[in-house]
């Protein structure tokens, strides 16, 4: 596990990108996020704005079959490919270059399902219960609490609608996950103990 690379797919509100951040420091490696949209533009030759509409037009079940005026070629195109399509293909690509630099840790894009296959991509899926999760929400993104619950719903499945998209497989099926966590009930620091104890049993049984 010397190129071990950590997968953290969460639930809204659950603390996963927290989680995946407080991991990547606690272990010295990098932790990617939202910077995968510019290290997808900078590829494929979309624009940020464009490939960050592609994931919302999936989370919503809506796919255009043809590119928006004013994107330019991007260096990805294939023909018969939908555009919104590429920019899914492109982010997988460079999800596996990052795997291949080095240990890190990717927060969401589908990256459990890109690195499936990789023996060294441990999948971790980050949950709790609503409630935890309305707070979270509240207190630490400061978002108002009006409708809360409503609004997480909303994102899971959004979340939902683009992993299965995308994967052909079930967001959140824990059989796709290699550990499963209840922040509502650990906390995020507990989350972080558990992953690392993980990473180093792993790691001292691939030395075996």
């Amino acid at each position: 596990m010397s190129n071990y690379v950590i997968s953290i797919s969460r639930e809204f509100g659950s603390g996963g990108r927290l989680i995946g951040k407080r991991l990547a420091a606690e272990l010295g490696i990098p932790c990617y996020d939202r910077t995968i949209i510019q290290k997808t533009s900078e590829k494929s030759g979309l624009s940020p704005d464009f490939i960050a509409r592609a994931e919302e037009r999936a989370r919503s079940r809506f796919h255009l079959s043809i590119a928006p005026a004013g994107i330019g070629t991007p260096a990805l195109a294939h023909q018969g490919v939908p555009v919104s399509h590429q920019a899914f293909f492109a982010q997988a690509e460079v999800i596996r270059e990052l795997a291949d630099e080095g240990p890190c840790v990717i927060v969401g894009r589908c990256s459990d399902y890109v690195l499936g296959e990789r023996s060294e991509c441990l999948k971790v899926f980050i949950h709790a219960d609503l409630p935890s999760r309305v707070e979270r929400c509240v207190e630490e993104y400061h978002i108002p609490s009006d409708d809360m619950e409503r609004r997480i719903i909303q994102m899971d499945k959004g979340r939902a609608n683009y992993y299965n998209y995308y994967t052909g497989h079930t967001w959140g099926d824990m059989r796709r996950y290699d550990l499963t966590l209840n922040s509502g009930i650990i906390g995020v620091e507990g989350a972080v103990s558990l992953i690392v104890a993980l990473v180093k049993a792993r790691a001292a049984q691939d030395g075996q």
